[in-house]
């Protein structure tokens, strides 16, 4: 008898208690698949493992998956199967822990919903700088500088210091906008975005 044929006899075993109505849990299934089927397989395998015909004894042992349920990753699980939420409530509680969990206080930034904020019709590269600009972080002269890439932080308009928020509301070198500006991408947040884009 070869290898596949004796996996495959110890898998209709297994199928009895993984089928039935007795309550075989999925610890002592897989428990009972390694001890029959997979210590049949992997007997000799250093001998046969490159044989053309390998993949048949694959083919059987991937059949056992169906046995006996494995566990997901944490990070792959469910939303509602982790919260336990009724598939109605689902959207509103996540928005719920999403907002307990939110604490910016960046006004730039829209509350928490599931759609994407305003601006997205733009096209990428203006939509790119009008994100940097609403989460502050951006190609300045003060980033630059962080990353030892400029010699100094020095704005062309004479200030000492080029931040996003000093480029948004201060600078005398282009248009300025607010936060609220940016959040709802108003005209003039479109003009800031035009000036600033290949620059920021």
């Amino acid at each position: 008898m070869n290898v596949k044929a004796k996996v495959a006899a110890r898998n209709s075993l297994l199928r009895k208690p993984a089928n039935s109505n007795w309550g075989a849990d999925p610890k002592t299934l897989r428990t009972t698949a390694l001890a029959l089927s997979y210590s049949t397989a992997e007997y000799s395998s250093a001998v046969w493992a490159r044989s053309c015909h390998a993949k048949k004894v694959d083919a059987e042992l991937k059949t056992l998956a169906a046995f006996y349920p494995r566990a997901r990753l944490k990070s792959r699980k469910s939303f509602r199967t982790v919260e336990s939420v009724k598939p109605d409530q689902a959207a509103s509680h996540r928005l719920e822990l999403w907002n307990t969990w939110d604490n910016t206080t960046n006004e730039a930034i829209q509350p928490p919903k599931e759609q994407l904020s305003s601006g997205r019709e733009l096209q990428r590269k203006d939509w790119v700088t009008l994100n940097r600009a609403r989460a502050k972080v951006g190609k300045t002269a003060s980033t630059l500088h962080k990353w030892k890439l400029r010699p100094n932080s020095e704005c062309p308009c004479g200030n000492q210091n080029q931040t996003m928020d000093h480029i948004l509301f201060e600078c005398t070198e282009g248009p300025h906008c607010t936060d609220q500006d940016l959040r709802d991408c108003t005209d003039a947040a479109q003009a800031w975005i035009t000036h600033w884009r290949d620059k920021i």
